[in-house]
């Protein structure tokens, strides 16, 4: 016979007393527990059946069977079935079935948390009974964390986005960062390239700084944390924190944006073990369509011959034609790549305590030959109810991560295709690219004009080089919860991390490497950090007459130590794979380096006020003191308020007898927060001997004398950056809350910034770091969620969009951004500018191409210096804007000709249930961004920034200038390029729109708990731009938004997967 949990909740709300109460009145106490136990037990109730219960005993009982299930035709397991007015009955197991005797006419009673209780009565022939719960829409008003605390959705005054962790979870994603793309309105998530570790980019409602930090803060189980500390798989809930009003209570910590997780715990009185297993096959879905060997030699002989030069390289004459081997260069450095991914998980608990544990496993070996990336994760949490007022909670993780190797596709686009040699009589040889006994074939090349030299052979180096990443990051958090009053409770949270890093590169002597001076080459890496973390905090609830007050204090200490770091390097070895440094035979060679980090501290104090007023009227107040040592002495100290209010209109009888709205809220919201970034080195005056000399006159001659000045001017008033922001919002829901429409509408204004403005050179110095620089995101989101259920089809269909506009406000002197060792002239490609986007692309502008000697003629006859732009210009270059009229182009011509910021970003869901059969598709896209493509130029040139040839598009060897076809969108081919057709303009200017099926997936689910499915990742992407490369760009330089110079090629992938829950 098993109890229902209402009614055991019911008698232990009568029995546990306050327990301060309790201390008092021991005795009187002791008795009521007491004697409500014995009324409460099996017992009791078999003794006075008989008594209260004649009726039932004397009519017929029989076996009633049956399944509990939602509206989507899944199991609920551990729902109550009881026959009411008893305690008779059970709670139905892992397939959602119960089987126990009753009386015929009884009425059972089925129930679970967050479902509608239905009553059955129970006939004579039954039968098998199929119970079908529908979801309470009262009582499973989601519950959303928030910092330090959790609060009712419909309670909410702030802009906070829930991800749906059930659909995360069906995509397998590596990292947080996956697991957010395209799920959240405001959060824009990049991938940087293919990388098998999976890194991404996330900007939350736009940028807001020059020089420091633009990623969100990550907050895993109440504690400031890394993202890469939680695997996906062990998370069951993310809420996103956008708006100031939401993040203020994290002060300095939140400029951009929260990202709340919250990690799986066990059940109470329920053990449970899951495994799941995917497995994938991995190959580069889109290649560059460069020249093939026949068609690049063509155009290495055109370009030669326009600028009346001859071929040095005789294996590309014409008279070779159609006998060249084409080495496709990226085929031959990408292959079909294996990935695996496992976790194994066990939970479970008492009435008094829970845990969890689990391990996980994956394994991706790179779709670039010798690249691979591998991670172990290990989680365990624990909570216990160790008295009535006392609770503990402790979580342990650890994660470990390697890598090995990298590419980027462009340089393999470019790579000469041909490996084809003449013997000494003149005939043509193909040089395979390793030969039977191991060897590598060394392909040849040509300089400009120079004998041919030899190249690099890129298989060659991806397997002799040996480059790895490792790290290690622990994390131990205990926290204690303690109930002191009713509705007044403390929570203490304490956590220690530590990360290890280390990490190699090794290059053997290898003559295939031409520019290298022939010596193999180590380096090493190695660094240690860590920091703790203390949360204390009260929090008082109070209800009384329709007032609700939320109430909450608490103080916060975090310690950072970067620890220390080394690295060194060398040459010459005795022998090969010979690894270290101090046995280098040649001592020139050897650098090594050394340093302690300063640690920095910060204090904070912080509280928070929610008051509701008939669940209509919301108000939210936060404020949040932080000092840190990253500031002087008078400065470390700010204060970051916020305030929110929210009018729940759909309790309003006005809108209630429209009969339109489920759910009406208009949300408006205001708050401060803010950032620092350095170790405090900026605001500390440092004395310097280097290169400080004066002369000293001793009668007879100068000596030199050493000296001591100030090295850097400080700003002593320097201080917090500061983000305030405002939030308009709305939330509707219609048809019973079937259809939601979320709407908001932001102004972020960043001030204060942090940034070295230039100096006046009689100041002796160059540069000083201070609060100079103002940026302004301002934009508008939506979200839109429609489910419903359909007979034995259940389907949800997401859609949510942000439109963002980044503005640089105030900023002093132009900043420039340089990709390094670029070439071509593009230098200061980028520029943080007052009044446009930060990362703005700076280049020229192309009015066209000459056709004529005659234009070109009459532009150098009005030119003051007697040429427009440069004495070699010929037709078919490019023709450049003169910007400032004065008759020449020089570097004052350059002009802000894009930004990579895009005016739309997206996101799509849709999932579908039918009875056990699931389906899913996802995808995401960008609309309105401009690419600055250094490939695309790469890619549109027969020659490097050395002069050395390189392939090219197909596109650009077909469609060049030429005297004979004038309509082309590309200017001529040549070797020396004296007109700078390759120097950074809006040539190079692509659009950036996107869309992206990044999954589509179809699982089966069994009667036994077993879940199985297929799916196929980036299954195609939409653009223009496929041409040059992929897209969707994620460099984490703020401004470097929108620059592509080639990435780890994006994969398509065949994954099955399965889960097992016992």
């Amino acid at each position: 016979m098993i109890f229902h949990s209402s009614f055991l909740m019911e008698r232990r709300a009568f029995v546990k007393p306050n327990y301060l109460v309790f201390m008092k009145n021991v005795r009187k106490y002791l008795g009521l527990v007491s004697m409500s136990l014995v009324c409460a037990s099996p017992l009791a109730a078999m003794v006075i059946q008989p008594f209260v219960g004649v009726t039932i005993v004397q009519q017929n009982v029989i076996t009633v069977k049956g399944q509990v299930m939602d509206e989507k035709g899944e199991a609920i397991i551990g729902a109550n079935v009881i026959v009411e007015g008893t305690a008779q009955g059970m709670i139905t197991d892992m397939n959602g079935n119960f089987s126990f005797q009753c009386p015929v006419g009884a009425i059972l009673k089925v129930s679970y948390i967050g479902y509608l209780s239905q009553t059955i009565k129970v006939s004579g022939n039954a039968g098998t009974l199929k119970v079908i719960l529908k979801e309470d829409a009262e009582t499973l008003d989601e519950v959303v964390v928030v910092g330090y605390g959790m609060v009712k959705k419909s309670d909410l005054t702030g802009s906070v986005a829930s991800v749906n962790v059930d659909e995360m979870a069906k995509r397998n994603p590596v990292n947080i960062g996956q697991a957010l793309q395209g799920a959240a309105a405001g959060v824009q998530v990049m991938r940087n390239g293919g990388d098998p570790s999976g890194e991404t980019t996330i900007r939350i409602r736009g940028i807001g700084t020059v020089q420091g930090s633009a990623d969100p803060l990550y907050v895993i189980d109440g504690i400031i944390s890394s993202a890469s500390m939680v695997n996906p798989a062990d998370i069951v809930s993310i809420e996103v924190l956008k708006d100031a009003s939401a993040t203020a209570i994290y002060g300095s910590r939140a400029a951009n944006g929260v990202v709340m997780i919250t990690t799986k715990q066990g059940d109470k009185n329920k053990s449970r073990i899951n495994f799941t297993a995917n497995l994938s096959v991995q190959s580069v879905n889109n290649t560059i369509d460069v020249a093939d060997a026949d068609l690049f030699t063509w155009g290495v002989r055109q370009s030669k011959a326009a600028d009346g030069k001859s071929l040095t390289n005789l294996a590309w004459g014409e008279q070779y034609a159609g006998q060249l081997q084409t080495i496709d260069w990226q085929k031959e450095m990408t292959r079909t790549a294996l990935s695996r991914n496992y976790r194994l998980s066990a939970s479970g608990g008492s009435s008094t305590s829970n845990y969890m544990a689990s391990i996980g496993y994956t394994k991706n070996d790179g779709t670039i030959i010798n690249s691979w990336y591998e991670r172990i994760t290990a989680r365990a949490n624990a909570v216990s109810k160790i008295r009535d007022f006392l609770t503990v909670n402790t979580n342990l993780a650890y994660v470990r991560t390697g890598s090995h190797g990298g590419g980027n596709m462009r340089p393999y686009a470019l790579t000469v295709p041909t490996m084809d040699h003449l013997d000494e009589n003149g005939n043509l040889m193909n040089v395979p690219i390793k030969y039977p006994d191991g060897s590598y074939g060394v392909p040849l090349q040509e300089m400009n004009g120079d004998v041919p030299r030899g190249s690099d052979n890129l298989v060659a180096r991806a397997y002799d080089n040996d480059s790895k990443n490792f790290t290690d990051r622990v994390q131990i958090d205990f926290g204690l919860t303690v109930d002191i009053l009713k509705g007044l409770t403390f929570k203490t949270t304490n956590s220690y991390n530590v990360t290890n890093k280390s990490s190699w590169d090794y290059s053997p002597r290898n003559e295939r490497t031409i520019t290298s001076d022939g010596l193999d080459t180590f380096s090493m890496e190695m660094s240690r950090s860590s920091d703790w973390n203390s949360e204390n905090y009260f929090n008082y609830i109070f209800d009384t007459k329709g007032h609700h007050i939320n109430a909450m204090v608490g103080q916060s200490f975090n310690q950072s130590v970067d620890g220390f770091e080394l690295k060194g390097s060398a040459k010459d070895f005795p022998a090969d794979n010979y690894r270290d440094i101090a046995s280098t035979l040649n001592s020139t060679t050897k650098n090594v380096e050394g340093a302690l980090k300063v640690k920095t501290t910060s204090l904070s104090y912080f509280g928070r006020l929610i008051y509701s007023y008939k669940d209509k009227y919301l108000f939210t107040g936060t404020i949040r003191r932080d000092g840190s040592s990253a500031f002087g002495r008078t400065n470390r100290w700010g204060t970051f308020p916020s305030a929110s209010v929210a009018w729940r209109l759909n309790e309003e009888s006005f809108i209630k007898n429209l009969n339109i709205f489920s759910n009406l809220k208009f949300r408006i919201g205001w708050g401060k927060t803010g950032s620092s970034y350095g170790d405090g080195s900026k605001s500390i005056a440092q004395i310097s001997t280097s290169k400080m000399y004066y002369y000293w006159w001793n009668g007879v001659n100068y000596t030199e004398q050493m000296g001591a000045a100030k090295d850097k001017e400080i700003d002593t008033n320097l201080h917090w950056e500061t983000n305030e922001q405002t939030n308009l919002g709305i939330d509707m829901g219609f048809m019973d809350n079937a259809l939601n429409v979320t709407l908001d509408y932001f102004i972020r204004n960043s001030y204060d910034l942090l940034l070295d403005r230039n100096m006046r050179p009689s100041t002796g110095f160059t540069s000083i770091y201070t609060n100079a620089g103002k940026i302004q995101n301002k934009g508008f989101e939506f979200a839109v969620n429609y489910r419903k259920t359909f007979g034995d089809w259940f389907v949800n269909v997401g859609v949510n969009g942000s439109a963002l506009r980044n503005e640089v406000k105030e900023v002093g002197d132009p900043i420039f951004a340089t990709e390094a060792s670029k070439g071509y002239e593009w230098d200061n490609h980028s520029i943080i500018k007052n009044g446009y986007a930060i990362g703005s692309f700076y280049g020229y502008r192309v009015k066209g191409i000459f056709q004529n000697q005659a234009e070109i003629d009459a532009l150098n006859n009005a030119s003051s210096t007697g040429k427009y732009q440069s004495g070699s210009t010929q037709p078919g270059d490019y023709y450049y804007w003169d910007k400032d009229g004065n008759g020449y182009i020089n570097a004052d011509d350059k002009d802000i000709i894009g930004n990579g910021f895009p005016k739309l970003t997206y996101g799509i869901s849709i999932n579908a249930n039918y009875r056990k059969w699931d389906f899913m598709l996802y995808g995401y896209g960008a609309y309105g961004q401009d690419i600055l493509s250094y490939s695309a130029m790469s890619l549109s040139s027969i020659h490097n920034s050395t002069g050395e040839f390189q392939n090219c598009l197909q596109e650009y060897i077909s469609n060049a200038w030429t005297p004979e076809n004038h309509s082309t969108k590309y200017a001529r081919m040549t070797v020396s390029d004296n007109n700078k057709n390759t120097r950074v303009s809006d040539a190079w200017i692509k659009k950036g729109d996107f869309f992206r099926l990044q999954n589509i997936q179809v699982g089966y689910t069994f009667d036994w708990g077993m879940r199985i499915y297929g799916s196929i990742e980036n299954l195609f992407t939409i653009s223009s731009y496929n041409k040059y490369g992929d897209p969707e760009i994620g460099t984490g330089r703020l401004n470097l938004v929108g620059y592509d110079s080639g990435r780890y090629p994006y994969q398509r992938t065949y994954s099955v997967g399965l889960s097992l829950q016992f």
